[in-house]
Order: structure tokens, then sequence, then C-alpha cells
């Protein structure tokens, strides 16, 4: 088993990239982390997929990974670093092998890795796919946020048809007869990028107004 050194890690349920980092985030500083070469379409299922590790992966990094703290170092049960000498993501996995969150590392950090990755070999990992998850590779950490914001706010006032239809009037310029709801859901997932900071600034002030 090979390992990476010294490195921090941001785990989160989606990929973000160093610079939507947030200074809340809980960073971990690590001291070992186990580390292998994959070919792309298997990084790519890792990231992009719900998927379970097998469990011969799992007892070989048990425990592998070591955390610096203030005063002595802990660890980490199931967790790996993974590169198809391109980027670098590492993953947390609960005791079954479901992979649950992600990190990238630090821009110079990455750039180590992917050139100690050159003198090594790829390997298979194996693993089960369970299902695809949610595509929203395109929207920033921060869209995110704001998505599920709106969602949120939408569920309170899911009983409030007049608030409903006044936010509708003042977001789309129109009038629904009926499903107002609905269809605004139906506009947010059709034209987010055009109408998702209007929703959210109308939403905020009707939160302010609560």
């Amino acid at each position: 088993m090979n390992y990476i050194y010294d490195i921090f890690l941001n785990y989160n349920s989606l990929v973000y990239e160093m610079f939507e980092w947030n200074k809340e985030d809980k960073i971990f500083h690590i001291r070992k982390i186990p580390f292998i070469v994959i070919n792309s379409f298997d990084l790519y299922n890792l990231i992009n997929k719900k998927i379970i590790v097998n469990s011969n992966f799992l007892t070989k990094i048990y425990r592998k990974t070591e955390v610096f703290n203030k005063k002595d170092t802990y660890y980490l049960d199931y967790c790996f670093l993974a590169t198809d000498k391109n980027e670098v993501v590492a993953f947390k996995m609960d005791k079954n092998g479901l992979i649950k969150e992600y990190s990238k590392l630090l821009v110079e950090e990455e750039i180590e890795v992917l050139n100690y990755s050159d003198s090594l070999s790829p390997q298979i990992i194996e693993y089960n796919i369970i299902s695809d998850k949610k595509q929203m590779y395109f929207r920033t950490r921060n869209e995110n946020k704001i998505k599920k914001f709106i969602y949120k706010e939408l569920k309170l006032i899911q009983n409030d048809p007049d608030k409903i239809n006044f936010l509708y009037l003042e977001c789309f310029g129109k009038t629904e007869n009926q499903n107002t709801l609905n269809m605004f859901y139906h506009q947010l997932e059709k034209n987010w990028e055009e109408i998702y900071i209007k929703v959210y600034n109308f939403l905020k002030m009707i939160t302010v107004k609560r």
C-alpha cells in the first residue's frame, strides 16, 4: 500500500474545489493516508455514482489514515486517496463501504501527488454501483447553498397560496390557475441560471418580514 503524507483535506458530501472551501469547514491535517492510482473510468464512477467499495479493500485501509491534532494523532476508519494521474480526490466511507464524503486537495499538494503518481502503475479497485447520483456539477457551492434555502422556504409556505401566488408573479411575471407550487419547482429547474438570484432575494425579504 502506498501512502501520502502531510496534506490537508476538507470532507464534504459533494466534491468542492479548494477555492470553495469555507473558513467554517472542518479541515483535517492528515499525517498519512492510503493512496492508489486507478483508471479514469473508475475515478469518475467513485465521484459521480453511489458506490459501495469491496470489503477486501476496506480491510486493507481500515484505520490507516492518521490525523494530526494539537496534542497527538488519531485515526479515521475508512479513507483513501485516489488519482487517475489527472486529478486527485480523497474518499471517506462508512463501515459498509458506502462512499459518504469527498475532498479535493490544496493546489500545490495535488501537484505533488500527481508528480508522485507518475512512477506508479494503476491498480484495480472493486466496487458496486448502487445508483446514479443527482447531478449538480455545474453549480458552485454557494449556488447549492442557495438552492437548499429556496426549497426549504418554499416548503414552509406551501400551505399559504397567497404567498406562493405573489412570489410566482413577482419572480416570473405571470400567474398560474392551479398547481402554482409545482410550476414554481418546474420553473426553477428549467431556468435556474436566469432566476435563482431573483427567487432567493424575494424569499429573503419574506424571511425578514416573517
